[in-house]
């Protein structure tokens, strides 16, 4: 019997893709606040999620979890390029984006701003994966000596260093991850807990009056390797992603309907991460202006979905874009067995 799926950690979903679309609309505050915790949030919960690797099948779990991260990675960047190419005839232009695409790191921007995350959750997952074999010791020594490299890397020349696929940023994204992947068990219990959200959210209130008070300056950006402060880069990104993991399941056990639509939306992540931005760049080139937060955010979700909604009829297309194959797939019912639910294979 598969585990059956969990809407609170789909509605998470859903709500940190909605962070990050907010996070690129331009609006200083919301990026700056949204920042601490975004991307961290992604991969803790991908940790949890994660399944060990028997080390005699690595490199053909290796290979396949490399073509499924990477086959939208380049279905979404060679649409854009050649649609790019179509709209102002640069054949220069085309073949930089080209080498963009290939390179990833910090060679990604503009439209192809996000895609940076996609390699780099690669390169965490394939590094975790290999760490597994060793003993729970080894693992944690290897994890926080990675911690440690990583902002050593933020703290001297190395950060200026534009490195294939962002892979000096997955030496930090590791530490998340593991949280997710050890606390897989822990985390569930910890957050439905009834004085865990009243808890969470008054340390999380704490952290954010620290910094409108100047008793703090916290910033994090991953992409940049902005992130130089060693105690506070484990404090804040892990108890925010908690706070927020709390109050969804809190909401997903007394608003399951409504939760549910937000589910939705955290099964529809990929989409939404690599539309967002060009969808918004097209419509201001298009438009000549330049609205904010709020019109960004709904058109950044809203017409993606739309673009998945019809892919998915297609099974090439929602192989090449969605990641699974398509056609009329059952609705997913949460908090029963798979084995009760025919049709439906439970997986995360």
């Amino acid at each position: 019997m598969e585990k059956p799926r969990e809407l609170w950690m789909d509605a998470a979903k859903g709500l940190s893709i909605i962070f990050v679309v907010m996070g690129h609309s331009g609006d200083g505050a919301a990026n700056l606040y949204l920042s601490w915790f975004r991307m961290p949030l992604f991969f803790l919960l991908s940790g949890m999620v994660f399944k060990p690797v028997d080390p005699g099948r690595y490199l053909g779990w290796a290979a396949k979890r490399t073509r499924g991260l990477m086959t939208p990675y380049f279905a979404y960047g060679l649409l854009l390029t050649v649609i790019l190419l179509v709209t102002n005839l640069n054949l220069k232009l085309f073949a930089e984006n080209i080498a963009r695409l290939l390179y990833g790191g910090l060679s990604l921007t503009g439209p192809y701003g996000v895609f940076w995350f996609i390699t780099c959750l690669l390169v965490t997952q394939l590094l975790f994966g290999y760490i597994l074999r060793f003993s729970l010791r080894t693992q944690i020594t290897i994890i926080t000596a990675c911690y440690l490299l990583a902002h050593l890397i933020s703290l001297t020349f190395l950060r200026t260093y534009n490195l294939p696929w962002n892979m000096d940023v997955s030496l930090l994204a590791l530490t998340y991850y593991a949280i997710g992947y050890y606390g897989k068990k822990t985390i569930p219990r910890l957050i439905a807990s009834s004085a865990a959200l009243p808890l969470l959210l008054v340390l999380s209130s704490g952290l954010f009056w620290l910094q409108g008070a100047g008793v703090i300056s916290y910033s994090l950006n991953l992409k940049y390797k902005e992130y130089d402060a060693l105690v506070l880069d484990l404090l804040i990104p892990v108890v925010i992603s908690l706070t927020i993991c709390a109050a969804v399941y809190l909401l997903s056990k007394r608003l399951p309907r409504p939760m549910s639509s937000l589910g939705n939306l955290g099964r529809n992540t990929i989409t939404i991460m690599y539309l967002h931005l060009p969808v918004n760049y097209a419509l201001k080139h298009l438009f000549g202006v330049d609205y904010g937060l709020v019109p960004f955010t709904l058109l950044g979700v809203g017409l993606p979905l739309l673009v998945a909604a019809g892919v998915g009829r297609f099974p090439l297309l929602s192989k090449l874009y969605l990641g699974h194959n398509g056609g009329r797939r059952p609705a997913v019912s949460y908090g029963k067995p798979a084995s009760a639910r025919p049709g439906l294979t439970g997986r995360e």
